[in-house]
């Protein structure tokens, strides 16, 4: 996509792209490309690898948009550490920071996948008697290879070494930790510590708050720097415990905030899930469309009005637009978008990340980006100053910019006027296919995209 945008400091300025290596496909003609799907094997070229993030860092760069998480960065699959500073360096170099998406306890520690001190699958094979314990005394995973218990001396010195190498090894600007999607160990090293935790502290929280302190301490001189982000797999609002849920993608922290918030180091940076806390049937973007902050955004039982983050440095991820929502990964999702920038901003937090996997030549997926852009700079603004400013910047002029969002908001809501269609039909019959530029071409395309929306004919995203 060609354009330029004029950015000030966003609103909120710790927002990042979220990405599995194996599905982000910015590059289109390699056989190995998926659309979904966790623990993957990585089937495509190696090198479509550093080209996939090239251009999605080009295109972070051109957002203003400041990090992105890549899980699966380090694979001997896709070359290793040669071609995970290939991708840092390059994003360095264009002021984007790398996240690698780290396991501590889980999802493959520092290196994802290989032969190499630092793959969580070697360490467990080295040192079968850390492996985690369910509460049978069974360990977790298949084979016992992926969950470690963080209890003992030997890992917690392994995790230190591994993250020092990370970050000594490559030009990153910070780290997403997971520890499994809320999980809970029963090694007898685990519960020993858990009498000095909390003890009304949900048994989840309690193992994700001890393996990431030990991530964090050993970044603690770090940690002003960088984007170090841990998540909680919850909303930051309050209802049943996790335990009394039965979907935690929709659940909620529960009667009280966890205490790791109050144990961990005070530069890191909290990720709830604002998936099941904005509305999950968006609102229509007509309610955006001449006001950025309409009260009907705030009239959410899931997100009260009054609600604010717990803890000092918050960020929220956002699952719509993805495999992991109903609002699917190749859907337009600009009203949850600019829903969950708005209500982040009022709540406190400093950042918003959506899935950053899809090539910006899928239309819809275009305006996620264009919008997720605007709303973490402006969260407040309404869905026509997203047209006048950012989407001006690819159609050429701020009139058009705002009355395609305007005519998007029309098809949204089932109300495309004749006066609508006749300005597409304006737009579409004044492109000449034999006489014209790329800024041209790419411009008819999101025309042409709008077109089949309100036609109801929509089948693909790519024109």
């Amino acid at each position: 996509m060609l354009f330029t945008l004029d950015r000030p400091k966003p609103a909120l300025p710790n927002s990042y792209f979220w990405t599995w290596d194996h599905s982000t496909n910015w590059m289109l003609d390699d056989p190995g490309l998926q659309n979904s799907g966790c623990y993957n094997a990585y089937l495509k070229h190696p090198d479509t690898f550093v080209q996939d993030y090239r251009r999605l860092v080009d295109f972070a760069a051109a957002l203003g948009v400041k990090g992105i998480v890549i899980w699966g960065f380090l694979r001997d699959s896709h070359g290793g550490v040669d071609a995970a500073k290939r991708v840092a360096g390059y994003a360095a170099s264009k002021n984007v920071s790398i996240m690698p998406g780290v396991g501590t306890t889980w999802y493959g520690g520092v290196y994802y996948e290989g032969d190499h001190p630092y793959s969580l699958r070697r360490f467990l094979r080295e040192h079968p008697d850390m492996r985690m314990l369910d509460e049978y005394g069974h360990p977790r995973g298949e084979n016992g290879e992926y969950g470690a218990c963080p209890a003992t001396p030997e890992y917690r010195q392994w995790l230190r070494e591994s993250l020092s190498w990370l970050f000594r090894e490559f030009e990153i600007g910070g780290v997403n930790l997971e520890n499994g999607d809320l999980l809970t160990d029963y090694h007898p090293a685990t519960q020993a510590l858990r009498a000095d935790w909390p003890p009304d502290d949900q048994e989840f929280f309690f193992f994700q708050g001890l393996s990431y302190r030990q991530a964090l301490a050993a970044l603690q001189d770090r940690l002003p720097h960088i984007l170090g982000t841990y998540a909680t797999y919850t909303g930051f609002n309050f209802g049943r415990d996790i335990r009394d849920q039965s979907d935690y993608s929709i659940s909620s922290m529960g009667s009280k905030p966890p205490a790791m918030l109050s144990i961990l180091p005070e530069e890191s940076i909290c990720q709830w899930t604002l998936s099941g806390m904005v509305f999950q049937r968006p609102l229509p973007l007509m309610a955006y469309l001449d006001d950025g902050a309409p009260q009907a955004a705030f009239d959410n039982p899931a997100w009260p009005a009054e609600l604010k983050t717990v803890n000092k440095h918050s960020v929220g991820f956002l699952h719509q637009g993805s495999q992991w929502s109903h609002i699917g990964r190749y859907e337009c999702a600009v009203s949850s978008i600019k829903e969950a920038c708005l209500r982040a901003f009022r709540s406190g937090l400093e950042g918003v990340s959506i899935h950053g996997e899809v090539t910006s030549q899928h239309i819809p997926y275009a305006l996620n980006y264009l919008a997720f852009s605007h709303f973490i700079h402006w969260p407040e603004d309404s869905l026509r100053d997203f047209g006048r400013v950012t989407l001006a910047s690819v159609l050429g002029s701020a009139v058009d910019g705002e009355v395609y969002a305007e005519v998007l908001a029309h098809a949204d809501a089932g109300e495309v006027t004749e006066a609508d269609r006749k300005w597409l039909r304006e737009r579409l019959g004044g492109y000449n296919t034999f006489n014209t530029d790329l800024q041209a071409f790419q411009r008819n395309r999101f025309y042409l995209w709008l077109q089949q929306r309100i036609d109801r004919n929509e089948v693909t995203g790519f024109f």
